[in-house]
C-alpha cells in the first residue's frame, strides 16, 4: 500500500483562517468552544461490536439517516485523549458527514464510552492494531468501497503510527486493511514529549490539569468495574523522598524493596559507560567495564 501526499497542494486547498476580532487568543478560543459546543445533534447512531485479537470488543457507531448510495464512502472518526463518541466535534460533524452522502462511524478506542463494560484494558497512542482491526470490520460490514480515516489529537499519532506499518512495516499488524483511500491526523501530538513539556509551562497548565483531573476520573472508574484495575498500586510521585521512605520501609518489612541493588547497579552500569564512550569516542559494550577500569572507580575515568 503506497500513499501519494501532496502536502502543499492539500493545504492551498484551504482558505486562510481568520479568527473573529474578538477571539484572536488561542486561549480565548479554546475556552469558549469548551464552553459553547454549538449544534449538538441528538444520538442517531447503531452501535456495532468488533471483537479484538486478544478477546477484548471495541465500540463503533453508525450514523443513521436516509437512504445512501451502496457505493457511499465510509469516513471513520477517532476521537482524541480523554474523549468518546459524544466528543463534541464528532457529535457535530458525524450527522454533517452522513448529510452529505458519506457512512460515518465514530469509534469509542478500547474502554472509552460505551467500550466501557467491553475491555479493561486502556487505549493508548500505540494502539494501530485497533485501529486496523476496525479498518478490517469496516470493510466486512461495506466491502468494495472506499475508507477515509479521520483521527483526532492523540488518536492522529495512532493514525500516523497505522499508516506507517502499512507502508513500511506490513508484517506488525495482524489484520491489513486493503481499501483505505485517505487518512486525516488533526493537531496530532507527534512528538509527545515535547507536548507534554510545552503543557507544562505556566500558560497551559490549566490545559494539564484539566486532563490530569480527567484521566484521574477515569482511572477511578476503572478501578471501581475492573478487579485487574484493583490490583495495580495507587499512583506516588517518584521522588528522592518516595524512594527514600520505600527502601527504608522495605527494610523494616524485611521485604526487597521495589529498586534494589542489582537493579541499581544496571543502571549505574549504564551511565558509565555513556560516560566512558563519550569521552574516548569508542562503543563501549555491556559489561566490558570490569574491575581495573578507569571508569569502574569513578565517572570521570582517569
Amino acid at each position: 500500500m503506497r500513499f501519494d501526499i501532496r502536502h502543499t497542494d492539500f493545504m492551498n486547498s484551504f482558505l486562510p483562517y481568520r479568527p473573529h476580532p474578538l477571539l484572536r487568543s488561542g486561549h480565548l478560543q479554546t475556552i469558549l468552544v469548551g464552553l459553547i459546543c454549538g449544534e449538538r445533534p441528538a444520538y442517531n447512531a447503531k452501535p456495532i461490536r468488533v471483537a479484538t485479537e486478544d478477546g477484548e470488543n471495541l465500540i463503533v457507531h453508525e450514523e443513521l439517516g436516509p437512504a445512501l448510495s451502496t457505493d457511499a464512502p465510509l469516513v471513520v472518526l477517532v476521537h482524541g485523549l480523554g474523549g468518546d463518541h459524544r466528543s463534541p466535534y464528532l457529535q457535530r460533524l458525524a450527522p454533517q458527514l452522513r448529510r452529505a452522502g458519506f457512512n460515518v462511524w465514530r469509534v469509542d478506542l478500547r474502554g472509552c464510552g460505551s467500550g466501557f463494560e467491553h475491555a479493561w484494558k486502556p487505549a493508548n497512542a500505540g494502539s494501530s492494531q485497533d485501529l486496523a482491526t476496525i479498518l478490517c470490520a469496516a470493510e466486512t460490514c461495506l466491502p468494495h468501497i472506499p475508507i477515509h480515516l479521520v483521527g483526532f489529537s492523540l488518536s492522529g499519532n495512532i493514525v500516523l503510527k497505522l499508516l506507517g506499518e502499512l507502508s513500511c512495516d506490513p508484517g506488525k499488524l495482524s489484520s491489513r486493511p486493503v481499501n483505505l483511500s485517505s487518512a486525516l491526523a488533526v493537531a496530532p501530538p507527534a512528538d509527545l514529549h515535547d507536548c507534554a513539556d510545552n503543557m507544562d509551562r505556566l500558560s497551559r497548565r490549566a490545559y494539564s490539569w484539566y486532563y490530569l483531573k480527567l484521566l484521574g476520573q477515569q482511572v477511578q472508574l476503572k478501578r471501581s468495574r475492573w478487579e485487574r484495575w484493583q490490583q495495580m498500586p495507587p499512583n506516588r510521585h517518584s521522588n528522592h523522598g518516595a524512594q527514600l521512605s520505600d527502601l527504608l520501609d522495605s527494610m523494616a518489612r524485611n521485604q526487597r524493596p521495589l529498586v534494589s541493588g542489582p537493579a541499581a547497579r544496571g543502571t549505574i552500569e549504564f551511565l558509565a559507560a555513556l560516560y566512558k564512550s563519550a569521552m574516548t569516542g569508542q562503543p563501549v559494550t555491556r559489561g566490558s567495564i570490569a574491575p581495573g577500569d578507569p571508569f569502574y572507580e569513578r565517572m570521570c575515568g582517569p
